[in-house]
């Protein structure tokens, strides 16, 4: 099926095009947090084989909170626009992949920005981590580690990876209903409590 991948979750960012089975563009980059701005100007690239896509991928996080958001409002635009389906990806789960295709323990490690990295333990070949968490440093190197590890230079995302995972997820559960692609966030967004303002308010009944 012809699709269009994104990826936004961290810095390391790719748009993947592929059309009748060949890779017709591809393109990956670093971001210096102008995700929004960068995407759209790889995406112009894209545009004369959007009439032909069956169904867009986007990843779903942790990441970075903006960055994230940025890829899927994207994505929904693109298939609201073209009535086409959808499929959200784990970031972690394209990330090990490769280890749960072959049943190997793994650790993904995701760098989610001020100094907050995501991790997740995948098992026994299953698609669903046995365990998360957060850390406030990144020193997850060797060989039970993969993705944004310490010293990693390079894209943690390449296309097969994507591509594999998102086969992976269509097979088993089909694509996605466009309300059900919200963030996966390494936390849960902080809120602050209510100014006194409005504390006065809620006391009056009002």
């Amino acid at each position: 099926m012809n699709h269009l991948f994104i990826d936004t979750s961290t810095s390391y960012c790719s748009l993947n095009v592929n059309v009748k089975n060949e890779l017709v563009y591809s393109k990956f980059w670093k971001s210096n947090n102008n995700h929004s701005e960068e995407l759209y100007e790889n995406f112009s690239k894209t545009k004369n084989y959007l009439n032909e896509l069956d169904y867009v991928g986007v990843l779903l996080g942790p990441g970075g909170f903006n960055s994230i958001r940025i890829g899927i409002s994207f994505a929904m635009s693109i298939i609201l626009s073209k009535d086409i389906k959808i499929i959200g990806i784990p970031t972690h789960l394209v990330q090990a992949v490769d280890h749960i295709e072959s049943k190997k323990n793994i650790i993904s490690v995701i760098n989610c920005g001020k100094n907050i990295t995501s991790w997740a333990k995948f098992k026994n070949g299953l698609i669903e981590p046995s365990e998360i968490g957060i850390e406030e440093v990144n020193n997850f190197d060797g060989e039970n580690y993969c993705g944004e590890i310490k010293g990693y230079n390079e894209n943690p995302r390449v296309y097969t990876k994507i591509l594999k995972s998102a086969d992976l997820l269509i097979n088993k559960f089909g694509f996605n209903n466009p309300e059900d692609i919200l963030p996966i966030y390494s936390k849960k967004p902080s809120i602050s409590k209510p100014k006194q303002a409005y504390k006065i308010f809620e006391d009056k009944g009002e």
